[in-house]
């Protein structure tokens, strides 16, 4: 399962609000064999009441009188609800059956002790009705456009542990067992789970209701069990591809004909890592589900995979290329995940991320493999890359890695930055051993652990095993080591070069990188990273070939008080190259450098004709490490924009995403100064140029590089420059936003959003309009994002009141729309007022999930600027958050990115408003020379 930016499991925190006490796992020598379960669906009544029984075969290996399994929220009445035989039909007789509502325990005790190895089968009924928080066997709803009648679903989600909201079962990952399911439902229903239909059949005694029954299942873990009961009364599109495997997609009736790509791809990928992983796939069918309120991304169910709309449905006329990247990433982590998580599988609830990362990292192959032009492979890896480092640079942080004791901490190992942060550390691990290396490791370790648990240990170990083979990782390093001091420590390194230009040497060391340096000092530890150095350079040989033959490294014996440094002697670089560490993010670490250095560099940089001789991806690499070295205090900012001027001339799209996140930054602290005029007056000079040079090119034709034009749009008329303005709304008169034109989806959001900042009434009316008929995911998240752009007051109310108080809005779009709320200078005061009054509500549209309700409030902090509003909301979430599970970590680390605005803001705003005089000045004396 791949969650949402930081999203943790939703009613999960309700269970650990009750059980404040240490929660064993259930005992390991009573083993499920099988399970059948039957379920009654009365979705069409009141309340949708549920109920039926389970069947489940099971075997002890020691003699006991207890049997220990999960239930939750079922009612299991006391006398005759639940029955044991053994194998020859004779009854076991039970004494007594005691439900624990804390530790969500069934507890049958039996007169006489179980058998050793003998086989029984326990029947147990139960009733319940669906729920309404996404977990379990829930109920959803949705407005079928075509009747415009609210329709009802019942769909399950049992990560990591909610199979046992639907039926008793021992709810541990680590049992397979098969599962024979059987669902009774009215027969205007259709109902989907694991395994093909076997057969319908009437139910014996309710009218109009059906019996779906499926075929067994192979052995699988209850959290995979997944079935479904809707209105869904057939696929959008079926590919028959794979005769031995139908592949469907299905969606509310309408918005069928928007599952045709997500449909298109799943046979090709996987026919793609059948060949990359040298293993079969060999399940019986697979449909694909779009669940219009899913609160995940995806979950990678065997048979039955679901998905939120926005990440399975695609238009051509009304999604972005940005969306349809999604869909295929969304299918391809789903299509890794039927290996890496499904057919090995994890132990326990503290590796979750194991499974998640291989999908995460391997996913962007298999979409690479589908569309090259796209080049997602190296947009994907560099955006993991920027957004663990911007995170990960902070006192308050996640570890990767999480201690799962119990139960009651499962939710503190699901954590989206963790993984992305091991992803980026799976591109560092697969870079350094090379890629037969790499490759013949991943198939080994499905073979080895198939249809078996395995733990990161297991796979370190056959990593190492490969490099011990080819000796390209080096003496004396250990891939164990190397992934213990990245996993099990926060934050990462900034590696320091100092050159000795005479020698042709270099000092490289190392020391934690804080984006306040206010913490460097403060903190006590001196943590230490194994890092693979890589450099490049004018002069160096096969610059596009990546060596690591040295690497910066740590004690292995006892703690040092200080990090090793490296001399890199015979340096290729001669004294007047530039020369440039980190080739391409192989690892996590920022690089500063000595100022000569940085004025080669520059020089480079700065040349239009030859600042191409540094890669694309080292160009992004660098505005970044020149942004967060500047914010930070490393380096003086009439340096870093110094050297970022040479943007005016910079076309990729890779380098201008990372120099948009940047400016981001500041303009969220600096607009609320009564300076501001002067960094936007700097930005407009800085975006003219690249915005006369994208506009007067031929804009219907694909000629060129211009890959970067909707972001040099979107800021420039983010930041006002007159001539998008104007050009903005010219489009939007013209009806352009509707009918397409020239423009790709993201361009004709910023139009809608210009039009309706500087438009009349009648233009956001009109835009309200669009919104309101429109039937597309996308397309509704893009016209309320553009809605949130306006200046009026009463308007931007509006669009908070949709995004959290309508059913009309997905839940998964709401922190896109409330960001650009925030963002909104009239808008910050206006979301700020709206949370501190509806915050409950808020909390409850957020199902009571911590991580949920920081991550809605984080665009908040990013614009928080004052002490007095840090004060105000350090009380405000401790008081409204206080009661909810994890709340003061997470606050801690919600807080810190607003004390950074404030420290930015009170040492580094001015010295960057003086170096922006000095370069309007210099260009405005260059300009007179000139003339």
């Amino acid at each position: 399962m791949h969650l949402s930016y930081l999203t943790i499991l939703t009613a999960l925190f309700f269970h650990l609000e009750a059980n404040k006490t240490a929660v064993g796992r259930l005992p390991k020598w009573l083993v499920p064999l099988s399970y059948r379960v039957d379920i009654v669906t009365r979705i069409n009544q009141p309340y949708q009441p549920f109920g039926g029984t389970v069947v489940i075969d099971l075997r002890s290996e020691r003699s006991t009188k207890r049997i220990v399994l999960n239930a939750h929220d079922l009612a299991i009445g006391k006398r005759r609800a639940v029955t044991l035989s053994d194998k020859n039909g004779n009854s076991v007789p039970v004494s007594s059956i005691q439900m624990d509502i804390k530790l969500s325990r069934l507890t049958v005790s039996l007169k006489r002790p179980l058998k050793v190895n003998v086989t029984y089968s326990m029947r147990v009924a139960f009733t319940s009705v669906l729920r309404n928080d996404n977990t379990g066997f829930y109920s959803s709803n949705y407005v079928d456009h075509n009747t415009t009648l609210t329709q009802w679903l019942a769909a399950t989600q049992f990560e990591p542990n909610h199979a046992r909201e639907a039926f008793p079962c021992f709810d541990d990952p680590i049992f397979r067992t098969p599962f024979k399911i059987n669902l009774a439902h009215p027969y205007l229903y259709r109902a989907l789970s694991n395994m093909p239909v076997q057969r319908t059949i009437r139910h014996a005694s309710l009218k109009d209701y059906v019996w779906t029954q499926f075929v067994e299942s192979h052995p699988m873990q209850t959290y995979l069990v997944a079935f479904m009961i809707s209105k869904f009364d057939r696929p959008g599109f079926t590919s028959s591809e794979r005769s031995d495997c139908p592949i469907s997609t299905w969606a509310r009736p309408d918005a069928l004909s928007q599952t045709e790509f997500a449909n298109m791809v799943v046979a090709p990928l996987l026919s793609f890592y059948e060949d990359l992983f040298n293993s079969t796939y060999r399940q019986k069918k697979i449909d694909l589900v779009a669940l219009p309120d899913f609160t995940f991304k995806s979950k990678e169910n065997w048979g039955l995979p679901a998905f939120a709309e926005e990440s399975l449905l695609y238009d051509s006329q009304r999604s972005s290329i940005d969306d349809q990247q999604g869909v295929a990433r969304a299918v391809a982590m789903m299509v890794v995940n039927q290996w890496f998580g499904n057919l090995v599988s994890v132990a326990w609830w503290h590796e979750i991320w194991l499974k998640n990362v291989f999908a995460l990292y391997l996913s962007r192959f298999g979409v690479h493999s589908l569309r090259p032009e796209w080049d997602y492979q190296e947009r994907h890896a560099l955006q993991l890359y920027l957004s663990v480092l911007d995170y990960d640079a902070h006192v308050n942080t996640d570890l990767v890695t999480a201690s799962v004791p119990d139960e009651s901490h499962i939710w503190a190992a699901y954590n989206e930055i963790g993984e992305r942060k091991a992803a980026v550390l799976f591109e560092m691990l697969h870079r350094v051993m090379g890629e037969e290396a790499w490759l013949t490791a991943l198939r080994r370790y499905l073979v080895v652990y198939a249809n078996r648990t395995a733990t990161s240990s297991d796979f370190w170990d056959l990593l190492q095993l490969q490099v011990d083979r080819n000796g390209r990782l080096g003496k004396g390093l250990n891939i164990t080591r190397i992934m213990k001091c990245w996993l099990g420590q926060p934050g990462y390194p900034l590696v320091t070069v100092t050159r000795n230009y005479d020698h042709r040497t270099a000092i490289v060391s190392q020391q934690r990188f804080f984006i306040t340096p206010q913490f460097r000092n403060r903190w006590a530890r001196n943590p230490c990273w194994w890092v693979p150095l890589s450099y490049t350079c004018p002069s160096c040989q096969h610059s596009e070939i990546i060596s690591f033959s040295r690497w910066l490294t740590c004690p292995t014996s006892k703690p040092s008080s200080k990090s090793n440094t490296v001399l890199l002697e015979k340096l290729e670089a001669e004294p007047t190259d530039w020369i440039l560490f980190n080739v391409q993010h192989t690892a996590p670490f920022r690089v500063n450098y000595d100022l000569r250095n940085w004025q080669l560099l520059n020089k480079t940089l700065a040349d239009p004709n030859k600042f191409r001789l540094i890669h694309r991806v080292n160009r992004a690499q660098l505005v970044d490490d020149l942004f967060s070295l500047a914010w930070s205090g490393d380096i003086e900012y009439d340096m870093a924009l110094g050297i970022l001027g040479y943007l005016e001339h910079e076309d990729e799209f890779v380098v201008w995403v990372a120099t948009e996140i940047s400016f981001e930054r500041i303009n969220n602290v600096a607009k609320s100064n009564p300076n501001y005029l002067i960094f936007k007056t700097y930005m407009r000079l800085l975006l003219e140029r690249q915005f006369k040079r994208v506009i007067s090119s031929d804009l219907t034709s694909s000629s060129g590089n211009m890959t970067h034009r909707p972001v040099i749009i979107r800021l420039a008329c983010e930041y006002e420059l007159p001539a998008c303005v104007s050009l903005a709304r010219r489009e939007f008169m013209k009806g352009t936003p509707e009918k397409g034109g020239w423009m790709t989806i993201r361009e004709r959001e910023t139009v809608v959003c210009t039009a309706v900042k500087f438009g009349t009434e009648g233009d956001r009316d009109m835009v309200e309009s669009m919104y309101k008929r429109s039937n597309f995911a996308a397309e509704k998240e893009s016209l309320l994002t553009a809605l949130a752009c306006s200046r009026n007051v009463f308007a931007l109310q509006r669009v908070l009141i949709w995004t959290f108080e309508s059913s009309g809005v997905r839940k998964q779009n709401a922190r896109r729309t409330f960001k650009a709320v925030v963002s909104n200078s009239m808008g910050y005061r206006l979301a700020k007022k709206y949370v501190s009054v509806n915050m409950q509500n808020i909390r409850n549209y957020c199902s009571n999930s911590t991580d949920k309700v920081v991550n809605l409030m984080t665009p908040l902090i990013e614009c928080l600027s004052t002490p007095k509003e840090l004060l105000y909301f350090s009380k405000f979430f401790k008081e409204i958050l206080r009661d909810m599970n994890g709340s003061e970590r997470l606050i801690k680390i919600l807080l810190e990115r607003g004390n950074d605005n404030i420290h930015w803001q009170r040492t580094k705003f001015r010295p960057m408003l003086q170096a922006i005089r000095d370069i309007i000045l210099w260009r405005s004396r260059a300009k007179r020379i000139l003339k």
